[in-house]
C-alpha cells in the first residue's frame, strides 16, 4: 500500500467517525415536533394503556410519558399556524406502547393574533 492509498483510507474513516459521532438521537422528523425533555421539568404525565388512539397536548408543553416501568420526557414546538399531529412512534421509535398513538398538538396562543 502507497502513501496515497494509506491517507486516502485514513481520511474516509476519519470522516466517517465524523458523521457517526454526529448522528441524531431521534429520528430526523421527530425533531420538527420538539426535543427530548427531562421528566423532572414535565407539566404532566401521561400513561401509555393499550388502546389509546389519541392525546391532546399544548403547544410548548413539557410532557412525562410512562409506559410501563419506562419514563420519557419530551417538550413539543410551538405549533405555528394551526394544529399539528403527529403519532407517538415517530418520537418515541423504541417505545412499543407509542405505536398507533397520535398526539394532537394545540396551536400556540403565541402566534393566534388578536
Amino acid at each position: 500500500m502507497n502513501t496515497k492509498q494509506a491517507f486516502l483510507i485514513a481520511l474516509a474513516v476519519s470522516v466517517l467517525g465524523i458523521v457517526s459521532a454526529c448522528a441524531p438521537l431521534q429520528p430526523a422528523s421527530a425533531v420538527l415536533f420538539g426535543s427530548a425533555a427531562p421528566v423532572d421539568t414535565a407539566t404532566r404525565t401521561i400513561s401509555l394503556t393499550p388502546g389509546m388512539k389519541y392525546l391532546r397536548v399544548d403547544s410548548g408543553e413539557t410532557i412525562a410519558f410512562r409506559a410501563g416501568s419506562r419514563t420519557v420526557g419530551w417538550t413539543f414546538t410551538e405549533a405555528i399556524g394551526g394544529r399539528s399531529s403527529v403519532e407517538l412512534s415517530v418520537i418515541f421509535p423504541d417505545l412499543p406502547e407509542a405505536k398507533g398513538i397520535r398526539v394532537i398538538i394545540a396551536p400556540s396562543p403565541l402566534y393566534r393574533g388578536s
